[in-house]
C-alpha cells in the first residue's frame, strides 16, 4: 500500500510540471506572436503613414504657372519618375531598419490625367465654388515657336503647324453647336438667365479667357478671340471671330423672322412691297422679304453689338431698327449690299448702323454665353484644354502638353510580404 500511494504521488508530481511546461511554453508562444503582431502593425502602420504622405510630396509639386493662371492643380510626370522619387522616398525612409523588407513600387496613373474632361470639369466647379481668378502678370514666353501671320497685327494670330494642331486635346474630338434646340427654348421664352444657370465652366471660361470685346486683364495670351475659339474651334483670331458673329447672325435672324411672322403690321407692309415687285407671285415674295429683313435686321443687330450695346433676346416694337423703306433700298441697291458682306466676310465692322427706338436686353458676353449652352460640355472642356495648352507654350515653353500632367496617382509597395496600395488626389 505505501509503495502504490508514493508512485501515485509521484504520477500527479509529474502532471502537474507537465502541464506547467505546456502552460509557460502556450504563453511564451502567445506572448511571442503577440509581439509580432504588434510589431506587424506597427510597420504596417508606419508604412501606410510614409506612404501617405509620399503621396502628398508629389502632389506638392504641382506647377505653380498652371495654378496662378488657370487656377487649375496638377504636376508634370510620368509613372517611371514618380516610380523614382517614391523608391527615394522610401529608400531614405527605410534603408536602416533591418526588420523591414520592401520591395520597389509600382505606379499607375491612369485615370489621374490633365486631359480626362471629368478631371478638368471638378477641378473648374472647384475654382468656381472657391472664387479663385487668374493672375494677369503672365508675359509672353520670348522663345515663342508658334507662327502667326502678322506678329504686328495680333488679330490675325493663327496656328498652322500641323504637330500644334495634332498634339491638341480636342483634336478630331469636338461637335458643332445646336443652334436648332437652343433657338427653340429661346423662343419658348427661356431668359439667359434660366439658359446659363449654375454653368460652372461658362462662368469659369469668362473668369480665365478673352473675347473680342473684353480681354479681362488676363495677360498675355496667344489668341484674342478666346472664348469664340471656344465656340468655333477655329485655330484663327479672324476666322474665330467670323463664325462667332456669324452664329449670333443665325440666332438673331431666326428670332427676328419669328418676330415678324408674329407682327401683322410687319407682315402687311412686305405683302404691300411683295405685291408692288410680283403681283403674281406675292406671297412667296412676301416670304423672301420677310426673310431678307430679318437678315438685314440680324446684321444691323450685331454692329449694334459689336459697338458694345446690347440687343434683346425677344424684341417689341421699340427694339425693331429697320423699316420696310430699309428692306426695299437694299433690294435697289444690291451692289452695295454684296459689298457689305464682302466687308463682313473680311471681319470689318461698319459702324453706321440703324439704332432702335429702345437699346436695351442682352450685351456681346450675354450672347457668347447664350451660344456656349448650345456647346457640348466635352467639347467645351476639350477647348479649354486647348486654349491652356496653346497659352503655356506661349507664355512658360514651347513643348508644354498637357498630357503631361496629372492630377493624382495610385501605387503599390509590398513590405514585409504585405501589399500596400496608396490613393490620393488633389
Amino acid at each position: 500500500m505505501k509503495i502504490i500511494f508514493k508512485k501515485n504521488s509521484f504520477n500527479k508530481r509529474g502532471s502537474f510540471t507537465v502541464f506547467a511546461v505546456f502552460f509557460f511554453s502556450s504563453v511564451v508562444i502567445c506572448l511571442i506572436a503577440a509581439i509580432a503582431s504588434a510589431r506587424s502593425i506597427f510597420i504596417g502602420s508606419s508604412i501606410e503613414s510614409f506612404g501617405s504622405l509620399w503621396a502628398k510630396n508629389i502632389l506638392s509639386e504641382y506647377d505653380l504657372k498652371l495654378k496662378e493662371r488657370y487656377g487649375l492643380l496638377c504636376y508634370y510626370g510620368d509613372t517611371s519618375s514618380i516610380e523614382e522619387k517614391i523608391n527615394s522616398y522610401s529608400e531614405f525612409s527605410l534603408k536602416d531598419k533591418e526588420y523591414i523588407e520592401y520591395e520597389p513600387v509600382v505606379c499607375d496613373l491612369t485615370g489621374y490625367e490633365m486631359t480626362i474632361t471629368e478631371n478638368l470639369a471638378d477641378q473648374i466647379k472647384m475654382i468656381v465654388l472657391q472664387g479663385i481668378k487668374p493672375a494677369n502678370n503672365i508675359k509672353r514666353n520670348t522663345s515663342e515657336q508658334i507662327q502667326t501671320e502678322n506678329q504686328e497685327e495680333k488679330s490675325s494670330r493663327y496656328i498652322s503647324s500641323q504637330w500644334i494642331i495634332n498634339s491638341l486635346p480636342s483634336h478630331e474630338k469636338t461637335e458643332d453647336l445646336y443652334l436648332l434646340e437652343l433657338i427653340k427654348k429661346i423662343k419658348a421664352g427661356i431668359g439667359v438667365k434660366e439658359l446659363t444657370r449654375e454653368a460652372a465652366i461658362d462662368k469659369y471660361i469668362f473668369d480665365f479667357f478673352k473675347d473680342y470685346m473684353n480681354d479681362r486683364n488676363v495677360g498675355d495670351t496667344f489668341f484674342n478671340c478666346e472664348v469664340e475659339y471656344i465656340l468655333s474651334g477655329e485655330l484663327s483670331d479672324d476666322r474665330a471671330k467670323r463664325t462667332a458673329g456669324s452664329k449670333i447672325k443665325l440666332v438673331r435672324n431666326m428670332l427676328n423672322l419669328a418676330y415678324l411672322y408674329s407682327c401683322p403690321e410687319k407682315r402687311d407692309s412686305a405683302l404691300t412691297l411683295a405685291t408692288s415687285l410680283a403681283p403674281t407671285a406675292a406671297p412667296l415674295t412676301q416670304a423672301a422679304i420677310l426673310e431678307l429683313w430679318a437678315y438685314l435686321e440680324a446684321e444691323n443687330d450685331l454692329k449694334i453689338l459689336y459697338d458694345n450695346k446690347t440687343v434683346p433676346l425677344i424684341k417689341k416694337d421699340s427694339n425693331w431698327a429697320l423699316t420696310i423703306e430699309n428692306v426695299s433700298s437694299s433690294l435697289m441697291a444690291s451692289d452695295n449690299s454684296e459689298e457689305s458682306q464682302n466687308n463682313d466676310a473680311n471681319g470689318t465692322e461698319k459702324k453706321d448702323y440703324v439704332s432702335p427706338a429702345s437699346i436695351e436686353g442682352q450685351n456681346y458676353k450675354e450672347y457668347l454665353a447664350v451660344l456656349l449652352c448650345g456647346l457640348s460640355e466635352e467639347t467645351k472642356l476639350l477647348r479649354i484644354m486647348d486654349l491652356i495648352q496653346m497659352n503655356m507654350k506661349f507664355t512658360y515653353f514651347d513643348y508644354f502638353l498637357l498630357k503631361d500632367y496629372y492630377c493624382g496617382l495610385n501605387y503599390q509597395m509590398k513590405v514585409n510580404g504585405v501589399c500596400h496600395e496608396f490613393k490620393d488626389s488633389y
